[in-house]
């Protein structure tokens, strides 16, 4: 069960790191803002309108910009699940931990998929590194989320309760 809660970890790690570093906006630098979006003027000239930087709208990140974003949300229970793992003693905990891993894991590849999906474009890095990183990664977490629900019901229960000699009510 050990190598089971690491493995979780790592993927969970996987899931957080690698969709930050292949999502299509992950080398732009936006610290360089125009003066008209850093609220420095309050009244539009027509000479600002007239420039294209200030008639087109506000940028917007890209969809997998926000995938990525939200990977973390899903990476960051995982490494907590496997930590869990870890200290768990009681079957019913290892049942649950199983459970919430293999949701996370389908988690995972609906976020790219169709949750918030990524570009339309199937030549952007998103799309060529990051969505089947994400899908390889999300099916072994439902594999391992399977393999620790079914070794957790096969095993004896390690709660202490039987060295004791009290019965849990």
């Amino acid at each position: 069960m050990k190598v089971l809660a690491i493995l979780i970890i790592l993927v969970g790690l996987v899931i957080i790191i690698v969709p930050q570093y292949t999502n299509c906006e992950a080398g732009v630098d936006r610290s360089v803002t125009s003066p008209s979006t850093t609220g420095a003027t309050t009244m539009a000239s027509s000479e600002d309108v007239a420039t294209p930087a200030a008639a087109a709208a506000p940028y917007r990140m890209m969809k997998c910009y926000w995938t990525a974003h939200a990977e973390i949300v899903v990476g960051v229970p995982l490494v907590v699940i496997g930590i869990l793992l870890l200290l768990a003693r009681r079957k019913e905990t290892t049942r649950d931990l199983g459970i919430l891993t293999a949701v996370l894991g389908l988690l995972t590849i609906l976020l790219p998929t169709s949750i918030i999906g990524t570009c339309m474009n199937d030549q952007m890095v998103c799309n060529t590194e990051m969505k089947p990183t994400l899908f390889i990664a999300g099916g072994i977490t439902v594999a391992l989320g399977i393999a620790v629900l079914v070794l957790g019901e096969t095993r004896r229960d390690d709660d202490g309760a039987s060295a004791g000699g009290v019965t849990p009510a």
